[in-house]
């Protein structure tokens, strides 16, 4: 293997991201004492440099600068350079894209930004070119720029940065406690919400199209409580469009980062563990509300994904996949039509490409990124074609596809294993085991849980990263919360109680590590690790919903389970520390606006008592599962340990030996029942679903109805002989 060229003191790190960079010819840092005490006794200003190894334009500006020698040059003579993985140091990130957005008004990734010696912003933006082109300053003009504003002008720099701290601090100072926030919030929300909702195409905006799965499981909560027909309807348009769309891979399942265009069109390629988490867990749950299959399944495609693309041999979930490979980006999911021609031959090419919009022009140069165009009832229609054979045509069309596909070279995965990705990734799998009654998901959610238990958490505390069989840095609050909520949600699948006392370990570090005694709340970082030169709290939802309305969450459901009103009185202050941020804005607060629905909502109390392995156990499970009910509390009164340990399982106890479940809702208790069809009669009813969803498909299929019943016995002939594939 050739010697490379350079090496700087990245190559003893393990991100994915950070080795990338390792061989630049500029003398990158990893964070920490090393290169911060280099700066400060050699009075050097810091270029920050922040991105992660799926990020696609972080990409090109390492190829564009970081690999130019005469950049790298420029880096090295003026600068200490300081390398970051924002998945490994979302606090470094936070703090500093805070302070981006301070700077320009914007952020976004990569992160450029330059420091005073003593780490204070002056200076910044995101993706520079070479030299000047998309209206954008080239990097080495940047560079000069800063170096003689650094050199000439020091008070103003000074002055600069003090002013972005003090902005930053008092950003924070804004923590201190309100009022408990009203429920009327939310409504407050979901009305701002709707003013910014494409009724069209769904999503918010008229351009690029993020999923933002904490604001459509507000809007589902909304729904919830006060039977808001306009918020499932937001809810309903958006996550069809997005399941049908190209963000969601129509091949291999799993969902891409974002789409470029306001129709769900054309993906940012890249695919991350946490959106298609988040994403997983709101189809299962819109599948709950209102039966339709399409998010059923569209939920297993992605859970499955997961386990095929991005779980590791050892149980655990790898961050990502990138949007690149060596043919370009997004090329691993593309195709032209003479590639669909080719492997499903003319006749059945036909019927894919009408449900899949694949043309010769195609929508992506002159490829194609699958997405769902037109329903088989209405290719069935059009084509004079039985519905059964189109769906074995799709069916079969699809599973060619993927075999083809599955031969080119494929983006690389980030096998970095984040403890807050994986937490969120453990409580989706155990939403689907519970749902879905997948056995495999609960399967995977246990190994999941166990992996971060025994790598990542040591007593002291929670790691973040594991990467080549090494744990390290100390574990932020989305680390805590997130495993945090996984325990209570395997629990809730598994009904083992080593869950809950985990739990109750890891809520307790938490608080001890991250509580701000003062004003409430939870900061990003906690007590034991390095100070940063502010610290943040950050409850408004970004990426992923806000770390400290995961915590709130799930503190509210570990005070019911273990009886331990701490909890709540902790979950309660929080929210209150952020109420006069909420009122500002509400709609940039869904994830705690959901923690506060919680809060404020009188739980389903579901006490289950028996063995768990007899049937009627498992149809009682299930029919507790049927509906959505984001606020219940579900037991097992096991034995007389689980119940000195679960207050509200004391004295419930297995009535004739048979399995038996004791319920309370609206604080009135109900009668014993022992089974699911008992179980279900006295669940309080859910909300009314009137979805209008797929009507013209609807009609289509009725009209194919009679069609279908003539074609059923000869369909099944051909099925048994033939394989419904006809002549290429």
């Amino acid at each position: 293997m050739e010697t490379p060229k350079y090496s700087n003191r990245l190559v003893n790190e393990t991100s994915p991201y950070l080795l990338q960079h390792a061989h630049n010819p500029v003398e990158w840092f990893p964070w920490g004492p090393t290169a911060l005490d280099k700066a400060r006794k050699e009075n050097k200003p810091i270029f920050l440099s922040i991105g992660y190894s799926a990020c696609h334009w972080c990409h090109v500006m390492a190829h564009e600068s970081f690999e130019d020698e005469k950049t790298a040059e420029l880096m090295n003579r003026w600068f200490v350079n300081i390398k970051v993985d924002r998945e490994e140091r979302p606090d470094v990130d936070a703090v500093y894209m805070k302070a981006l957005v301070e700077l320009t008004g914007h952020g976004g990734w990569p992160l450029s930004i330059f420091l005073t010696p003593d780490q204070k912003p002056f200076f910044g933006g995101t993706y520079y070119p070479p030299s000047r082109k998309y209206n954008r300053p080239g990097f080495s003009d940047i560079l000069t720029e800063v170096h003689e504003r650094f050199s000439g002008q020091s008070s103003n720099v000074t002055s600069r940065a003090e002013q972005i701290l003090s902005k930053l601090n008092s950003s924070q100072s804004a923590h201190k406690g309100g009022n408990f926030p009203d429920l009327d919030l939310i409504d407050k929300a979901v009305e701002m919400l709707e003013s910014r909702f494409d009724a069209d195409l769904g999503g918010f905006g008229n351009g690029m199209k993020f999923p933002e799965p904490m604001i459509y499981t507000l809007l589902l909560r909304h729904w919830q409580r006060t039977g808001s027909q306009t918020a499932l309807e937001m809810l309903d348009k958006s996550l069809t469009h997005m399941a049908e769309g190209g963000i969601n891979d129509q091949l291999g399942g799993g969902f891409h980062r974002y789409s470029t265009d306001k129709e769900w069109k054309i993906p940012h390629f890249e695919k991350m563990l946490y959106d298609n988490a988040l994403l997983a867990k709101l189809f299962i749950e819109t599948f709950q509300a209102t039966k339709q299959e399409i998010y059923k399944n569209t939920a297993i495609e992605t859970l499955d994904y997961v386990l095929n693309e991005l779980t590791s041999s050892d149980g655990a979930f790898y961050s990502s996949q990138d949007a690149d490979t060596s043919s370009g980006e997004g090329e691993y999911y593309v195709w032209e039509l003479k590639e669909v021609l080719n492997l499903l031959g003319p006749r059945h090419a036909k019927v894919f490409a009408r449900v899949y919009g694949v043309t010769p022009s195609g929508n992506i140069g002159k490829k194609n990124v699958l997405r769902v165009v037109k329903s088989m009832e209405k290719v069935s229609a059009e084509e004079g074609i039985a519905i059964f054979e189109v769906q074995h045509i799709v069916t079969k069309g699809k599973e060619t596809l993927l075999e083809a596909r599955n031969k080119r070279q494929k983006p690389a995965t980030d096998e970095k294993i984040i403890t807050a990705w994986n937490g969120l990734m453990i409580t989706a799998l155990s939403r689907g085991a519970s749902v879905l009654g997948e056995a495999k998901y609960l399967l995977a959610a246990r190994s999941g849980a166990k992996f971060i238990w025994d790598h990542m958490w040591g007593g002291e505390g929670l790691l973040r990263i594991h990467k080549d069989g090494i744990s390290k840095i100390n574990g932020c609050l989305d680390d805590y919360a997130c495993f945090l909520q996984a325990l209570l949600s395997l629990y809730e699948a598994s009904f083992e109680f080593e869950w809950i006392e985990k739990a109750r370990q890891v809520a307790d570090k938490m608080i001890e590590e991250f509580w701000d005694g003062e004003n409430g709340g939870f900061y990003m970082t906690g007590e034991s690790q390095e100070p940063l030169i502010t610290r943040l709290k950050n409850p408004a939802d970004e990426a992923i919903p806000s770390a400290n309305a995961i915590a709130v969450l799930s503190l509210v459901t570990l005070g019911h389970l273990t009886g331990k009103e701490e909890y709540r009185e902790k979950a309660g202050e929080a929210l209150k520390a952020f109420q006069p941020l909420m009122e500002k804005s509400p709609a940039a607060f869904t994830g705690c606006l959901s923690a506060l629905d919680s809060w404020s909502s009188s739980p389903t109390e579901v006490i289950f008592t028996g063995s768990k392995d007899e049937t009627r156990f498992k149809e009682m499970q299930a029919a507790v599962q049927e509906d959505y009910r984001p606020n219940k509390i579900l037991l097992w009164s096991e034995n007389e340990t689980t119940q000195n340990e679960l207050p509200l399982t004391q004295g419930k106890s297995a009535i004739k030996g048979e399995p038996t479940v004791y319920l309370c809702q609206q604080q009135t208790c109900q009668p014993p029942v022992h089974s699911g069809k008992a179980l279900t009669n006295i669940l309080e009813r859910p909300q009314e679903i009137r979805l209008n969803i797929f009507d013209l498909d609807k009609r289509v299929a009725e009209i194919q109805t009679k069609e279908q019943d003539k074609f059923l016995d000869a369909m099944g002939e051909i099925f048994k002989h033939s394989g419904l594939g006809g002549k290429k």
